[in-house]
């Protein structure tokens, strides 16, 4: 660009680029009206560490049966006069279960004139018990002498045969206890009480019993989960499994401590007992004022920005 001066002779004028402009426009800008993004945060759950015992358990199967099955039989060749009882029954001992009375008797019990009550003969339960299977389910049936006419299941005598495999045989020594879960999920205790002398060739397992303590009515041959405790009872750091994170391998553990109020780093650790949803933490030794990531840890690097959202 030329302008022309008194002399009448041009005069080159430099301008200023636009780039060099706009970085003067630049740094007259007041430096408080810039602001930096805010790093962007994980929000996570966190919780504390506590102390307890988690089981090693064995899982192994089990069956109900019941060691004593009383046979009521008829003791007489005769009639059937009086049913006492139903399919399922409870009953106590000597509770009235049948009448029966001879044929001679029950002829003449039908004439006039005849003793009444000639020649009943009363059957009573001998046990406390369940009725598992009636025979004779009305009156006026004849039976001979001998003859099945229902079977009873002693209540208090329900057992648990559990197929142990021969190398965890000596976590069933009798007095030992272990949990039996039912097929609706009812959980209970028993007691082993006797190892049947006998390996099954196949499976190699060995039978052997134990003493329910049920206390309600459980039907024979019910197939249970039954699990053993195989570990030494201990005090051990003990946190959500949410908190656990590994690697592919599953070879390495971490958890995510927080440092501060919105800064969590990766902490190696090593795992003991695990259940569905808690771990043991053998190493390091935490205190229990730490605060750890419980839900979002998944992913996050070594040392991030967290937002605990929940406590």
């Amino acid at each position: 660009m030329f302008i022309r001066i008194e002399n009448n002779k041009p005069m080159k004028i430099f301008i200023p680029t636009l780039s060099i402009v706009l970085f003067l426009l630049g740094a007259c800008t007041d430096p408080g009206v810039r602001q930096a993004n805010p790093a962007p945060k994980a929000q996570v759950t966190i919780t504390k560490i506590t102390h307890g015992y988690l089981p090693d358990y064995i899982e192994m199967t089990g069956k109900t049966i019941y060691l004593n099955k009383t046979t009521i039989t008829a003791p007489i060749n005769g009639y059937v006069t009086q049913v006492n009882i139903k399919q399922g029954d409870k009953v106590k001992k000597n509770s009235l279960l049948f009448e029966m009375q001879t044929p001679e008797a029950y002829v003449m019990g039908n004439k006039a004139g005849a003793i009444e009550n000639y020649g009943i003969i009363k059957i009573t339960a001998p046990v406390n018990g369940r009725v598992v299977n009636l025979n004779i389910v009305s009156s006026g049936v004849f039976s001979n002498k001998g003859n099945a006419l229902c079977t009873l299941l002693a209540s208090n005598d329900l057992m648990l045969q559990v197929n142990v495999p021969f190398e965890f045989s000596k976590f069933t020594n009798p007095g030992n206890r272990c949990m039996v879960v039912l097929p609706d999920g009812k959980k209970m205790d028993a007691v082993f009480t006797k190892t049947l002398a006998q390996v099954d060739e196949k499976s190699q397992t060995v039978k052997v019993l134990a003493k329910l303590n049920a206390g309600i009515f459980i039907p024979e041959n019910v197939i249970t989960k039954v699990l053993v405790d195989r570990s030494k009872k201990h005090n051990a750091q003990i946190i959500p499994k949410s908190c656990l994170q590994t690697d592919a391998l599953m070879t390495k553990f971490w958890i995510m401590k927080l440092i501060n109020d919105s800064t969590a780093v990766q902490v190696p650790v090593t795992v003991g007992n695990q259940t569905h949803d808690q771990a043991e933490i053998l190493s390091p030794g935490f205190d229990s004022t730490d605060l750890f990531v419980n839900q979002g840890a998944y992913g996050l690097s070594d040392t991030v920005l967290v937002q605990v959202v929940q406590q």
